[in-house]
């Protein structure tokens, strides 16, 4: 099976080599005031979901799940100094429950999350979701995006899971972690770094182009503009110092952590290419590392309707086929 996900693999590579470049914090093109199209070809995302449908989506995205099955509790992580801002969903059930640990992309926050733990948590599982410092203009979390990196960000995500693997309520053996796009490629790289506490990582759509997208623009690190604003955030270059300076080399990173990876990539991501996951799925066979790689036809960056679906299947049944 990997040796067929390695080819496909490959020759999804093949096919993106000539499509338009994607990702961010990149160029125009894919992203908003470049070239894009329908449905997730760098243009909007949304499809075509009526005004009523994404009236109710939105609402969603704001409020937090309820439900009789279980209960949320502010809980908030310090990392490197900075307080974090989070939200944990507890099944009332009794006893120890597996955990989801979600990060947020790029100018994100913990309610980008909301529509997928009023599933989750109805089945049992702990979640999680909380916000990077600096990692978005909605942030609750203290920090200034101007500090903000996926190295940063890689130590928030240590330091909230050691926090997690301390409560009561978890079962230790079951603790996932799941990241949406910056946020899936933070996961990523910090999967090596808490492998004797989680059991497997989720990555959607990881955002692994962010240094070849800055490279496009700039060559060096004392070239990049000490702040700009992108896709409505200020930030600053230290997003970019780990890259330049520290020598971060993503598919390194990964190809460290010995448990699995599922990975889920749009073939129409305009955002961040499917290349990207391409990419890191033959780095994984490569070194004979475990993962599940899926691609959804027709979908964009940000799944939403039949796509969102097939999402939160395939993370249902890699979960449910994981646990220890």
């Amino acid at each position: 099976m990997k040796k067929i996900l390695s080819t496909v693999a490959a020759a999804l590579m093949v096919l993106c080599a000539a499509a338009q470049p994607g990702g961010f914090p990149g160029g125009g093109q894919g992203r908003p005031g470049g070239q894009g199209g329908q449905n997730g070809q760098g243009g909007n995302p949304f499809g075509n979901m009526t005004q009523e449908q994404m009236q109710e989506m939105f609402r969603r995205m704001n409020e937090p799940p309820t439900d009789d099955s279980f209960e949320m509790k502010e809980i908030s992580c310090m990392s490197a100094g900075k307080k974090l801002y989070g939200e944990a969903f507890f099944p009332k059930a009794p006893g120890k429950h597996p955990v989801i640990i979600m990060s947020h992309g790029y100018n994100g926050s913990h309610t980008s999350f909301y529509q997928m733990i009023s599933e989750f948590a109805k089945e049992g599982y702990i979640c999680y979701c909380y916000d990077f410092a600096g990692g978005g203009a909605r942030s609750k979390s203290e920090g200034s995006p101007m500090e903000m990196s996926v190295a940063s960000e890689r130590q928030n995500l240590i330091d909230v899971v050691n926090m997690v693997y301390e409560w009561d309520q978890v079962d230790k053996k079951n603790i996932f972690i799941l990241g949406e796009s910056q946020g899936g490629c933070v996961s990523g790289i910090t999967a090596p770094y808490v492998q004797d506490k989680i059991n497997s990582a989720v990555l959607v759509y990881p955002a692994f182009c962010i240094y070849d997208d800055i490279l496009a623009q700039y060559k060096t690190y004392e070239e990049i503009p000490e702040d700009y604003t992108l896709m409505g955030l200020k930030i600053g270059r230290e997003q970019y110092r780990c890259f330049f300076k520290e020598g971060l080399d993503v598919y390194e990173e990964i190809v460290k952590y010995d448990g699995k990876f599922l990975i889920l990539h749009g073939t129409n991501d305009g955002l961040v290419k499917p290349e990207y996951s391409a990419k890191a799925v033959t780095a994984l066979n490569e070194h004979g590392k475990k993962f599940e790689f899926h691609l959804i036809f027709g979908a964009g960056h940000g799944f939403q309707g039949e796509a969102r679906d097939l999402y939160y299947n395939y993370v249902r049944d890699f979960l449910k086929n994981n646990l220890k």
